[in-house]
C-alpha cells in the first residue's frame, strides 16, 4: 500500500509503503465496499481477523493494514514506532489503493480500527490528512474521504486532552485539518478503559470538544469493559506512556466473549448500513 504525506517523527524509518492484507469475499458480483482496518499499538494480534471473517461473510472486503512490519518495529512501544500523525500516511494511502482497484466502489470504502487505529480512524473522519500533503495536489483529492469510520476503544482522552501533541495538529484550522468530511463516525469504548481520563464521559463529550463532528458522531459505551476487551488473550496489567492523555497509568485488559461478538455484530451492521 502506499504512504502518502511525509513523516511526522524523524525516528521513525521513512517508507513508500507499508503491507496489508486483503481480503475479498469469495462470492461476490459487481464492485464491492471495503473496510480498512488498523491496528493497535499492538501490532496485529488476531484481533482484526476476527472483524474481517464476519465483514467477509457479510460481502465486505477487508484490508487489514501492518504499520509496524515495513518499518521495522514491532509495536508502538518501540522507540520508532510510528505514531498517530504517522500511520495517517498509511489509512489515506489504503483508501487510495482501494479506489484505483475496479473491484471495489471507491465510494464506499470504510475504515475501522482498535485502540491507537481508532483514534487514526477517527482524525480521518475529521478531515486530518497526512502531514505536509499538498491539498491541491492529485495523490489524494479532498473528496475523496471515506464513507464511514468505526473505532473500537480508541482512546478518546488522547485525542481531546494532549494539547501538546495530539491535540495542537488536529484542531480545526490547523493546517494538517483540511475540515469535517461529514461521514459517520461510530465509537465503542467501555466505561473501565484504563486509557482514558474518565472512561463514562470521555468519548461522550467528544462532541462537545470538536463541534465540527458532532452531527457524524455516535458513541456506544460498553458497561463494565476494559480496553481491548475483543482481545482473546490481552497481556497482563502494566504500564501504558500512552494511556490517560499521554500522562501514563497502569492499563488492564479482559477478555469478554459476549461483548466482543457484539462489538463484531455491531461493526458489521454499521458498515452495511453506511457503505451503500
Amino acid at each position: 500500500m502506499p504512504v502518502l504525506g511525509s513523516k511526522c517523527n524523524e525516528r521513525v524509518k521513512d517508507v513508500s509503503t507499508v503491507r496489508g492484507e486483503l481480503r475479498v469475499p469469495a462470492v461476490s458480483s459487481g464492485p464491492l465496499p471495503a473496510v480498512v482496518l488498523l491496528h493497535s499499538n499492538a501490532g496485529v494480534v488476531g484481533v482484526g481477523d476476527f472483524y474481517a471473517r464476519a465483514l467477509n461473510a457479510a460481502g465486505i472486503a477487508t484490508l487489514e493494514l501492518d504499520s509496524y512490519g515495513s518499518r521495522g518495529v514491532r509495536n508502538g512501544n518501540d522507540r520508532t514506532a510510528p505514531v498517530l500523525c504517522d500511520r495517517l500516511q498509511d489509512a489515506w494511502g489504503a483508501l487510495v489503493f482501494l479506489a484505483q482497484d475496479g473491484r471495489f466502489n471507491p465510494r464506499q470504502i470504510g475504515v475501522a480500527g482498535f485502540s491507537s487505529g481508532g483514534a487514526v480512524a477517527i482524525m480521518a473522519g475529521m478531515g486530518v490528512r497526512p502531514p505536509r500533503l499538498p491539498r491541491d495536489g492529485l495523490a489524494l483529492p479532498k473528496d475523496r474521504v471515506f464513507a464511514a469510520h468505526f473505532a473500537l476503544y480508541p482512546g478518546c482522552a488522547n485525542i481531546m486532552d494532549d494539547p501538546q501533541r495530539i491535540r495542537s495538529w488536529i484542531n480545526p484550522g490547523r493546517p494538517q485539518n483540511w475540515g469535517s468530511t461529514g461521514k459517520p463516525i461510530h465509537i465503542t469504548s467501555g466505561t473501565r478503559d484504563d486509557f482514558d481520563l474518565d472512561p463514562k464521559v470521555d468519548c461522550l463529550r467528544m462532541a462537545q470538544e470538536f463541534p465540527d463532528i458532532a452531527g457524524q458522531l455516535t458513541v456506544r459505551l460498553v458497561e463494565g469493559a476494559t480496553h481491548a476487551f475483543d482481545w482473546t488473550h490481552p497481556p497482563p496489567p502494566a504500564y501504558s506512556p500512552f494511556a490517560k492523555a499521554q500522562s501514563g497509568a497502569m492499563v488492564t485488559m479482559s477478555y469478554s466473549a459476549q461483548e466482543a461478538e457484539t462489538a463484531r455484530t455491531e461493526m458489521v451492521q454499521f458498515f452495511l448500513s453506511k457503505l451503500k
